[in-house]
């Protein structure tokens, strides 16, 4: 049956079992699976269930005839068993018994098609994912370490939930649609995370500045009321988690751009297995999901031509171009309100200095105190702009859209020069996993500058 992956990504769950196992030789067996297929749909409501199973016959088809009969679940049928196990995101395993089960249970994933692909799975973590023993009328539940199934469940379930807030975009290819939803998400994440970064800062300043200016009437009551509210949006902004999920899709979105381009040349490797591969925590669901994109959408048929890839290129060139400079302007605008208000803070500071060692009596008592909060201030102002900028990173940020320019105007060049379709294959396949580990380097530095209050060592 056909898979909107725009709409959702699903959930695979795999099914193995040896081929004289039969539906009787397991007590229970559509009660405990439908169990376990109904305990996922009520936890993740938004996370649609696929069966991946290649049996006909035996065991593993009285769990699809059950699985069909109670709606709980759709199956696609894989070809082979070491396909049903590398596809799956978890494993459901069908035997008489543990001693049995524990032969089918091939939890580590087969080594990629190509030599470089099975290279770089064989130096990788192994790629493992959770495994569940239908025997005995029971489950036994395997999960691998340092994993959390449960979380990433429910981040794809949020995914999803989030892909369907979003109207249908033009009538285009399945991925392509797929991309466009996640990017409009993101984009509107990245702005409320903006906004409310921001805000967080704006009254940090305000509770700081009142602490600071102890001459304004009811000045405790303003700095009470400011923290409060800081505090509470702070953890209301936690909470809905704003910054994770954009930082998540826009990864999302930024490998299906680069997945589209190598399906378009006919390169039939998954962007999954050039993506974080040493992440097996918090950012394994992000690989996850676009190996299901991959095994879903298939490998598709070649285009005409390539300008796809020329198309990519261009735009992506442009694309760090122009953020390059942005970010350098705005790096170059902080750096100046810093200067500017760091200076000022040392120029009263000398003036106070020189007045003190005149000995004027004009220069005492209010002049000295105003003086004095002025440098204070100022000082506060340079604390909250080093703050800010360490937090969004614009430094960091402009140095690596300069790099990625460089290359993809290397690259533009390369592709201008040549009508070889080989090599324009090559290059976008190269330049996809460039792209994929300078997302990667992005998502991993934001993940080291979470939404918080003003750092307090930020002085």
């Amino acid at each position: 049956m056909t898979i909107d992956l725009a709409s959702a990504v699903p959930l695979l769950i795999g099914v193995v079992g040896s081929g004289d196992t039969v539906a009787t030789d397991v007590p229970g067996l559509g009660e405990t699976f439908a169990a376990v297929l109904l305990e996922l749909r009520n936890s993740y409501p938004d996370l649609p269930l696929v069966l991946l199973s290649g049996a006909t016959l035996g065991a593993e088809a009285a769990v699809i005839r059950v699985a069909a009969d109670r709606g709980l679940a759709t199956t696609a049928i894989a070809p082979t068993r070491e396909a049903i196990v590398a596809a799956s995101d978890l494993l459901i395993v069908v035997a008489r018994d543990r001693s049995t089960a524990e032969e089918l249970a091939l939890t580590d994933r087969p080594p990629g098609r190509s030599a470089p692909s099975a290279l770089r799975a064989l130096l990788a973590p192994p790629d493992r994912r959770p495994c569940f023993v239908l025997a005995g009328g029971s489950v036994e539940r395997a999960y691998p370490p340092q994993s959390d199934f449960a979380a990433e469940l429910a981040r794809r379930n949020r995914f999803n939930a989030d892909l369907r807030s979003v109207s249908e975009p033009e009538d285009r290819d399945m991925l392509e649609r797929l991309r466009q939803r996640t990017d409009l998400i993101a984009g509107a994440l990245q702005a409320r995370t903006d906004v409310w970064q921001r805000f967080l800062y704006a009254i940090a300043f305000v509770a700081a500045s009142v602490q600071i200016i102890t001459v304004i009437p009811n000045g405790v009551w303003i700095k009470f009321g400011a923290v409060v509210v800081a505090l509470s949006c702070y953890f209301f902004v936690r909470r809905q988690d704003y910054q994770n999920r954009y930082q998540d899709y826009r990864a999302i979105s930024e490998a299906l751009r680069v997945q589209i381009v190598w399906s378009a040349v006919g390169i039939g490797e998954g962007v999954a297995e050039s993506y974080l591969p040493m992440q097996q925590t918090d950012l394994l669901w992000i690989r996850n999901v676009l190996r299901v994109v991959h095994v879903i959408a298939g490998r598709a048929e070649p285009a005409a031509g390539t300008e796809i890839v020329f198309d990519w290129v261009a735009s992506q060139r442009s694309y760090f171009r122009d953020h390059a400079q942005a970010e350098a302007r705005r790096r170059a605008r902080l750096d100046r309100w810093a200067a500017t208000f760091g200076i000022s803070s040392l120029v009263v500071s000398l003036i106070m200095l020189c007045l003190s060692l005149a000995h004027l009596r004009w220069a005492a008592g209010a002049v000295v105190l105003m003086f004095g909060i002025f440098t204070t201030w100022c000082a506060l102002v340079v604390a909250i702009v080093i703050s800010y900028a360490r937090t969004r990173g614009h430094a960091e940020n402009a140095n690596r859209y300069q790099r990625m320019f460089f290359v993809f105007d290397r690259a533009l060049g390369l592709l201008n020069g040549t009508r070889d379709r080989a090599t324009q294959c090559e290059v976008a396949h190269e330049l996809g996993r460039m792209a994929l580990a300078e997302q990667a380097e992005w998502l991993l530095q934001r993940r080291e500058r979470p939404i918080s209050l003003v750092y307090a060592n930020a002085a």
